[in-house]
């Protein structure tokens, strides 16, 4: 079994709680799910199947197994020994908290009926504020491409630029319905014209503490016409850094 321009990331955020009355979290670029690729490799014959139970709780306190949930975790048929795995979703917050724990087993099933159960692991989830840095004053938009562990599951955050403020109309929280829409570009580039240079693009991530994260940016650039894409991956290294 195993459980497997100029950017930088900057430090944790602060958590949101409001005492025994939660407040719905301030969304800032681009929160809703972390995806995590979890993985059992067979070492014994005649296993028929592995599930995956996990629970999600506050930091300090022991994990409460009566909101549990479990999957079946897929099998990776031709692999040799057999690999299952399953894509885990984990939230941003956890009732009102931007750091919590995230407790899980495996739980493996034999054909001739007995079973095996593994230890209980915990990680604790914390965010990361990443930014990116242009100065050429020509990008508009910034995408971080991103993964837990080397591009086991990929997934996307936007930026937001430092002068627009998140939900406005021509904010990234639109770019996912509106990216496409020749309105909503121009309006944004003009809004950005009026941005000093160097311009700051930032966003949070969540991931458990202790992950590596290897990431790229893409960059999206308007003349006031078309837009055009480009890759910032360190010149096909990639960056990698640990939460």
């Amino acid at each position: 079994m195993t459980d497997a321009s100029t950017h930088q990331p900057l430090h944790d955020s602060p958590p949101a709680h409001d005492g025994a009355a939660v407040e719905v979290p301030v969304t800032r670029p681009f929160e809703g799910f972390t995806y995590l690729k979890k993985e059992w490799i067979d070492q014994e014959e005649g296993i028929e199947k592995v599930t995956f139970h996990m629970t999600l709780g506050p930091v300090n306190l022991a994990a409460d197994w009566s909101r549990t949930q479990s999957f079946v975790m897929m099998p990776e048929w031709g692999s040799i020994p057999l690999r299952r795995t399953w894509i885990v979703r984990l939230p941003t917050h956890y009732e009102g908290q931007d750091h919590y724990l995230f407790h899980y087993f495996f739980q493996a099933q034999f054909t001739e009926g007995r079973e095996r159960i593994s230890p209980t692991f915990s990680q604790l989830v914390v965010p990361r504020e990443f930014e990116y840095i242009d100065h050429s004053g020509e990008i508009i938009h910034v995408r971080l491409h991103w993964s837990v562990g080397p591009w086991s599951y990929p997934q996307d955050t936007e930026l937001e630029v430092d002068g627009i403020e998140w939900g406005s109309e021509f904010s990234v929280s639109h770019a996912l319905y509106r990216g496409h829409d020749p309105l909503y570009q121009k309006g944004r580039s003009l809004i950005m014209k009026r941005l000093p240079v160097p311009r700051r693009f930032r966003g949070l991530i969540w991931a458990p503490r202790g992950s590596e994260v290897v990431y790229c940016f893409q960059t999206v650039r308007f003349d006031g016409t078309v837009t055009t894409t480009h890759w910032d991956n360190n010149f096909g290294r990639d960056y990698a850094l640990t939460i």
